[in-house]
């Protein structure tokens, strides 16, 4: 039981060093040697519980896109007005990102698979479609009508995520939140009004994990 224990504890410190590393240097430039010197760990060790750096990242890539699709789910089941659903998906979104390193690794490494492969994330696109859906709802309720169509601002509005996360320096990642969901409240065409009281619910910064 101890053993067990112990190996828990490894493998969830490897899993976090190497989260670190693929935020930091993506999956291409991530070092395994310099993984396992965060662990405070020998490389012998790390491959112990990890025989490849493609396995140590299908770890955190599959957990990650779990929790994303379960996100949109939670937007899908809303009983929200589709604005206030929206809203609170940027901030959840925002809020994960900022808050959780192995969830912001798990983005970071399916975005870059992706443009490797020279296509958007599927991540990506099911948040377009959850995005497009709720404008929809929402013009049909004569909310926002000011806006772009909903497809259009469905990849306005994925455009800006991306460009927010990778034009936000690392040691201002407790800006995340704020940052994001100002520029996609802006982009839906708020108001000052509404974007004061969406600015007013947004959580206090968060130490970066």
């Amino acid at each position: 039981m101890i053993k067990q224990d112990r190996a828990r504890r490894t493998h969830e410190l490897l899993l976090d060093a190497a989260a670190a590393e693929f935020v930091r240097f993506g999956y291409t430039g991530a070092n395994l040697q310099r993984v396992a010197q965060e662990a405070h760990m020998t490389k012998g060790a790390l491959y112990a519980h990890f025989a490849s750096k493609r396995l140590l990242a299908k770890e955190l890539t599959g957990p990650f896109e779990h929790a994303w699709h379960e996100l949109l789910a939670q937007a899908d089941r809303s009983d929200a007005p589709p604005v206030e659903t929206l809203r609170l998906l940027a901030v959840r979104i925002a809020e994960r990102l900022q808050s959780d390193l192995r969830f912001r690794a798990g983005f970071h490494l399916a975005s870059e698979a992706a443009r490797a492969h020279g296509r958007l994330p599927r991540v990506a696109q099911d948040l377009r479609g959850s995005v497009s859906s709720l404008m929809a709802q929402a013009r049909q309720q004569g909310q926002l009508t000011g806006a772009p169509e909903p497809e259009r601002l469905g990849h306005l509005l994925l455009a800006l995520m991306f460009g927010v996360y990778y034009s936000t320096p690392e040691c201002r990642m407790d800006r995340f939140t704020e940052l994001l969901c100002t520029a996609w409240w802006q982009a839906l065409g708020g108001g000052q009004e509404a974007l004061a009281a969406q600015e007013s619910s947004l959580p206090a910064p968060r130490v970066r994990a």
